[in-house]
């Protein structure tokens, strides 16, 4: 069969672009992103300059499109009957597909398995990408390019922490009749894990696995680490009661040997579609969308692990939850860690229940979580409050993260800070009332970056703006980041996701980027791009008031797909908010 190949692609953005531009309040460099992705996502920075980034949708991909299960080839709009020797995927048909296969929305084992996410380190330089779990030998049986691999967290050490997925093989599958006979064999697709936390040192890797491996190989994830070299994240500890049930029905069904499915794909499948659940008992009767609860077949539990300087773990510790599980409650019961400071206190999130009287199911929502110890911690147990996570912490004990509110009827994300010392809450300003706030991280200077809606109107989707906001220095506001660069840039900031002690930002931006069809048509499509904004002396402009407002307005038409990636229901945003 002919390879699959895209039309030839043309770039739009300046080369100027590139370079350090001088700004009123920041100047800003673009890191570079490598060609084998189209998207570079920021994630985290440390004292020193180094960067955690990843890189999200990959470019010039041969797919087998006669692989492709139906669903997925009429969702990416494939014909039925094609030329297998002619026929070529259109630029749009192929980002269609591959965001189809990425791994959180292929929920079909018999389609092909691709690697979408890719774990990089910037170095000042340029981005390189890792991948410790890609399986290159021909002699074995696993698919090269198809394991995710993630960085979300370093210290000034250069030390990256994150997790990756393992590479799938080829799981057949023979089906019988009544009669004993062989009347097909099914493709699907099998890994040896779900994910596995990673370490990096610049020059090795290490792996660490979790406490509770029973099925699909258990996950682990690591999401940030300390100058005391402990690191935070989670791994799975037991499988969840109604899991331990549902598994059994897969054992039982696909014993027959007439099943189209062989157990593992079973069991995968319960897992995935947990992975891509919405909290119902949140969803319907409010305004707000829904609220992604992105469960698993297993109870997890907010892990702490203390390294040595080469990755060796000295103690791993699994962490509490808020509450414990509700005795009608059979479904998994978790905690996660998204942040640690120096202190070595932990924050993130956990399951409880909305009213602390009331352990019934339907009641059951993720709260933000303070580990201290041995302890966990609420930052609130006001009934207003329906959801939320606590995303940052620094070494001031001062927390920040979001929660979900009522306001004027819709549910909006409310910022917030929280000191541990004194147990003092309080929510955080934003552009206007009603306005959609997420922090994303918090520096010792008291400094807020985040996202946040910058437009008020009737809809529950608007558009979005990086920001800052400066806890000691309330009268300047919360920011738009897109007022603290030139306003004749081209990029249109969506989001702010870390920040250093020396006040540099790593943002996320939007370009539009020109590419030309299959017919020879000039189009245009929205590009993510990681940006690094440093602090200089000068004034805010107001980009809102001048003419290149449009062009920022066109870059961020689309900002609903694009900033799907970013908050994607929680599961993986981009930083280490893994979690909504």
């Amino acid at each position: 069969m002919k390879k699959l190949t895209l039309a030839a692609v043309s770039a739009a953005v300046s080369a100027s672009f590139v370079a350090a531009v001088q700004a009123d309040t920041y100047n800003f460099q673009e890191l570079p992103t490598p060609a084998e992705v189209r998207h570079l996502f920021p994630t985290d920075i440390n004292d020193t300059g180094m960067a955690a980034v990843l890189g999200r949708l990959p470019e010039n991909r041969d797919i087998d499109v006669t692989e492709l299960v139906n669903a997925t080839r009429n969702n990416a709009g494939i014909p039925e009957e094609i030329d297998t020797e002619t026929f070529e995927l259109s630029r749009e048909q192929y980002t269609r597909l591959v965001n189809l296969l990425e791994d959180s929305a292929n929920a079909f084992l018999q389609n092909p398995r691709i690697a979408y996410n890719f774990a990089g380190s910037y170095n000042g330089q340029g981005v390189t990408f890792h991948a410790p779990f890609n399986d290159t030998d021909e002699a074995t049986p696993e698919m090269e390019d198809t394991a995710d691999h993630y960085f979300y967290g370093m210290n000034d050490n250069n030390i990256f922490v994150g997790f990756g997925t393992a590479p799938y093989r080829p799981l057949e599958h023979e089906v019988f009749n009544e009669a004993g006979e062989v009347t097909q064999t099914i493709v699907y697709a099998e890994r040896d894990f779900t994910s596995r936390a990673i370490w990096h040192n610049g020059s090795s890797f290490n792996s660490y696995a979790p406490p509770e491996q029973a099925h699909l190989g258990g996950e682990a994830v690591m999401f940030d680490i300390n100058a005391n070299n402990v690191a935070v994240g989670f791994a799975s500890v037991a499988v969840a009661p109604e899991s331990v049930e549902s598994i059994q029905k897969c054992e039982e069904d696909t014993a027959d040997p007439t099943s189209t499915e062989p157990f593992y794909v079973c069991v995968w499948e319960l897992w995935h579609a947990k992975q891509r659940s919405a909290a119902a008992n949140l969803s319907s009767n409010m305004q707000g969308g829904t609220i992604k609860a992105n469960r698993s077949i297993y109870d997890i539990r907010a892990m702490r692990w203390q390294l040595d300087a080469a990755g060796s773990v000295i103690s791993a510790t699994p962490l509490g939850t808020l509450m414990d599980r509700g005795a009608e409650d059979d479904g998994d019961f978790s905690s996660y860690a998204f942040a640690v400071n120096n202190n070595d206190i932990a924050v993130g999130q956990s399951w409880t229940y909305f009213r602390g009287d009331d352990t019934n199911v339907n009641n059951r929502i993720k709260m933000p979580a303070v580990f201290v110890g041995d302890s966990v911690q609420p930052v609130t147990d006001d009934e207003v409050y329906i959801w939320g996570s606590a995303n940052a912490v620094n070494d001031d004990n001062l927390v920040t993260g979001y929660l979900i509110r009522t306001i004027q009827g819709v549910r909006r994300n409310v910022g917030f800070t929280y000191d541990i010392d004194t147990e003092t809450f309080a929510e955080l300003p934003s552009f206007f009332i009603g306005s959609s706030m997420v922090p994303n991280d918090l520096n010792n200077d008291g400094i807020v970056v985040g996202t946040a809606e910058i437009e008020p109107s009737l809809s529950t989707t608007r558009r979005r703006v990086g920001f800052m906001y400066d806890l000691n220095n309330p009268d300047a506001g919360v920011i738009n980041l897109n007022d603290a660069i030139q306003c004749d840039t081209g990029y249109f900031i969506v989001s702010a996701e870390a920040i250093n002690e020396q006040g540099d930002i790593l943002a996320t931006a939007l370009v539009q980027s020109e590419y030309t069809d299959a017919e020879g048509n000039q189009k245009t499509e929205q590009i993510v791009k990681t940006l690094r904004m440093n602090p200089i002396s000068g004034e805010l402009n107001d980009c809102d008031v001048t003419e290149q407002k449009i062009e920022r307005e066109g870059a961020s038409t689309s900002l609903i797909s694009i900033f799907s990636m970013l908050l994607i229901g929680g599961l993986i945003t981009i930083r280490r908010r893994f979690l909504s």
